[in-house]
């Protein structure tokens, strides 16, 4: 477990980080400048905070960047152009770790004898994180890995990523400005805003309670958890259950028994009282609403607890007079399939 409680860091004399991150990935989102990167830069070492401890499995992390077993991603891939592709995931370390089951494991078993030069952005990532794991790393620190990837490859890589460190063994921290990214991969959520911790905890819990475009860039999503139940073939359909109730997507090749993370949009949700029929929206689910917040005169955003979960709509003002909406009544939350990520 990672225990960080550090105040000031280079450049940010007024940050104060305070949290605990356990095994398995945890996002770190918040907008440029919020303090993101000081925070990894000061976990690594590379940067010294004012005051404060951090300690990994209960032992001070302290000492030059070398020496700290941590595993590090950047941005930007940093390969040394005079060796090949082998020679850079070793960098003369010794490790327990086969190099070859590595670059199988990560899709990268035919470059090891070819030179960075010859690579696409996508591969040098994957050479990156071949990198980093050789040395078995302690913890994991990625700062916004897939920023200057071409969008077409960020699908391959966010499944690698998330295959690869979902359920690993180590504390995992992955630095985003994009929430859809924290949303495919994580568990946990902490949020950074001018040095500050302004929210963190399980990521559906969190993204639903985290206010402005800070966060969402393309507009305010919500996340549920959910496993296939079942495929209608016919129609090419996934029946996903979230808790007893059940939602219907495009199957988009998912198998029963899957686990599965859906976001849907707050600007696609519809509330309403009784369940409907006649409509093409397909998914309904009953939940109870758990606040009502007014962002401006005209628009209040609406958070319903579904089945643990807690889904936020953005409706209008005069909706939620018109529909007398109170904090604990029933109401069915109601989507589209295609509203749906």
């Amino acid at each position: 477990m990672l225990e960080v409680d550090i105040q000031g860091i280079r450049g940010n004399s007024s940050a104060l980080f305070q949290f605990r991150a356990l095994p398995g990935i945890t996002a770190i989102v918040g907008p440029s400048g919020a303090g993101k990167t000081s925070l990894l830069r000061a976990l690594a070492g590379l940067d010294v905070p004012t005051s404060g401890r951090i300690s990994l499995n209960e032992t001070p992390l302290t000492g030059a960047p070398e020496m700290r077993d941590i595993g590090m991603v950047f941005q930007e891939p940093r390969l040394l152009p005079h060796l090949n592709i082998r020679s850079n995931i070793e960098l003369g370390r010794q490790s327990i770790v086969s190099i070859d089951q590595l670059a199988h494991d990560l899709g990268i078993n035919a470059l090891l004898d070819r030179m960075p030069h010859g690579l696409s952005g996508g591969e040098k990532q994957r050479v990156m994180i071949a990198r980093a794991l050789f040395g078995s790393p302690k913890l994991m620190l990625f700062d916004e890995p897939l920023s200057a990837i071409d969008p077409r490859l960020k699908t391959d890589l966010i499944a690698l990523v998330r295959q690869h460190f979902a359920d690993a063994k180590i504390p995992v921290l992955y630095v985003t400005h994009q929430m859809d990214e924290a949303a495919q991969l994580a568990n946990e959520l902490i949020a950074i805003d001018a040095g500050q911790i302004v929210a963190q905890g399980p990521i559906a819990e969190t993204m639903a309670k985290l206010d402005g475009a800070a966060f969402f860039e393309n507009g305010i999503t919500s996340v549920l958890n959910g496993r296939v139940a079942a495929i209608d073939k016919r129609f090419d359909l996934a029946q996903i259950a979230i808790g007893e109730q059940l939602v219907d997507l495009p199957a988009r090749n998912m198998a029963v028994g899957e686990e599965v993370r859906l976001r849907v949009w707050a600007r696609d949700v519809l509330l309403a009282k009784e369940r409907l029929v006649g409509v093409s929206a397909r998914n309904q689910l009953l939940g109870a609403v758990e606040t009502i917040s007014m962002t401006d005169q005209a628009h209040a955003d609406i958070l319903v607890r579904v089945e643990g979960s807690l889904v936020r709509a953005r409706v209008m003002c005069k909706t939620v007079s018109d529909m007398e909406m109170a904090v604990n009544q029933p109401i069915f939350v109601v989507f589209k399939s295609a509203s749906v990520e």
